[in-house]
């Protein structure tokens, strides 16, 4: 018998390791219907406040740390790029402040890990612009500072969030915090689930669909 027919008939804790699969997803679908109940006035309003701020030549800045930093990424690529392929329209000014080496490593090592996206928050940051900060704590260092800078500089300030916001939540005009506390993983589901929406509504927003 192959080890893989040993495992079918559950002789390597499949069953076990199904159920694990099933709580797992389930769970993360409960945490996003959950968030999608509860503010999904607030994810229309964030995504009104980019298109806006689009529409008057304005860009996003993203930031956030480990997997909060790809979501970053992500999310910022689907701005720049495209998201739909089915939708043609023009590239849409969007940074993620957690992409250049050099940039990061400078800062932490001259100021401070905590002052990185901060410092870039000045340098690409003007009046008008929005900073997008993600922490599943709520209470990265790094995240916080930069979303206070940016109150200072006249930015917009919009969060994605886990727990129950943490120290972050009161210096972001808008933010969607994931109710769950623990563990990173399940948050950032329910985060670049949120981010999706909110791009297919500012292509919508701003005529391309």
């Amino acid at each position: 018998m192959t080890q893989q027919s040993k495992c079918s008939e559950g002789s390597c804790g499949g069953t076990r390791y199904e159920e694990l699969v099933l709580e797992r997803l389930l769970y993360s679908a409960r945490l996003k219907e959950s968030v999608a109940r509860r503010d999904n006035d607030v994810i229309v309003a964030m995504a009104s406040m980019i298109a806006d701020t689009f529409k008057a030549g304005g860009k996003v800045l993203l930031c956030g740390n480990g997997g909060s930093a790809a979501d970053a990424q992500h999310l910022a690529a689907e701005l720049t790029i495209r998201y739909r392929s089915s939708v043609d329209r023009p590239a849409l000014p969007a940074i993620a402040l957690s992409t250049d080496t050099s940039a990061l490593t400078a800062g932490g090592n001259d100021y401070g890990f905590d002052e990185v996206f901060a410092r870039l928050t000045e340098a690409h940051g003007r009046p008008g612009d929005i900073l997008v900060g993600l922490s599943t704590s709520g209470n990265s260092p790094n995240v916080l500072k930069a979303l206070q800078f940016a109150r200072k500089r006249e930015m917009k300030t919009l969060a994605l969030l886990g727990g129950d916001g943490g120290e972050i939540r009161q210096y972001a005009d808008l933010a969607v915090v994931v109710p769950h506390t623990g563990s990173a993983d399940r948050v950032q589901e329910c985060h670049i689930a949120v981010g999706h929406v909110i791009v297919e509504l500012v292509e919508k927003m701003l005529g391309y669909d």
